[in-house]
């Protein structure tokens, strides 16, 4: 269903996963605001959009090792 040209290239691995991060962030912060009241960027804003990049690199990693080599 879905083929790996995401993670074709480093570069292009590391602007989804910042594209990824940020989505999350942006998430998280609505969601501080929504509950504080407050629209502040907090550590655990940060950590939300840490995790989803990590997540992200770490998905692609897998993908890329899984994926069948010309030359075997």
């Amino acid at each position: 269903m879905f083929d790996d040209q995401a993670f074709r290239t480093w570069p292009l691995i590391l602007l989804g996963a910042a594209v990824f991060a940020g989505c999350f962030a942006l998430l998280a912060l609505m969601t501080e605001w929504l509950f504080e009241g407050v629209l502040t960027v907090t550590s655990s804003v940060v950590g939300f959009g840490v995790t989803a990049f990590v997540g992200y690199v770490g998905t692609a990693m897998i993908l890329r090792d899984g994926r069948p080599r010309s030359g075997r």
